[in-house]
């Protein structure tokens, strides 16, 4: 069995802890949303890895895209403490969320009312076990292989 964190960082943090296997499709351990920035996000992780031992981090990666005046670097902040606490993190530009919809976490049962960046880091971990075409997950979440209809 193998243990996934997906976070999303931010003033606000979400994460979610998985499990999956070459049998089993990623499967929810545990979930929440870290207040404080980066100090919270230290803070949580010390806590955190008592209780768990991750096979694989993965989380989005902030970029300064020039769009918004004053942004807001706490996401850069974080990558930069995951460089020390866990440098071989997996990191997947905000755009890879976008292939777990809304529709799709609600049809898995996954919807968690009032926990959006919690949702954020789901999509993370499942976009992730999609790019590595971890069969069990891609028939789980509804992405497996096209079938020509039967005539």
């Amino acid at each position: 069995m193998s243990t996934v964190l997906g976070l999303d960082p931010g003033k606000t943090t979400g994460w979610s802890i998985w499990y999956y296997d070459s049998i089993t499709p990623l499967r929810p351990i545990e979930h929440g949303q870290i207040a404080g920035g980066v100090e919270g996000f230290i803070s949580w992780w010390g806590d955190i890895n008592y209780d768990y031992e991750f096979d694989e981090v993965v989380s989005e990666s902030y970029r300064l895209d020039g769009r918004t005046p004053k942004p807001d670097v706490t996401p850069l902040r974080i990558e930069g403490a995951l460089a020390v606490l866990w440098p071989e993190v997996v990191y997947q530009p905000n755009t890879y969320k976008a292939i777990v919809t809304d529709e799709r976490i609600k049809a898995l049962g996954l919807w968690w009312p009032g926990q959006q960046h919690a949702r954020d880091s789901l999509r993370h971990a499942w976009a992730r076990m999609k790019h590595l075409k971890h069969m069990p997950t891609l028939l789980a979440g509804g992405w497996g292989p096209k079938r020509k209809p039967v005539a």
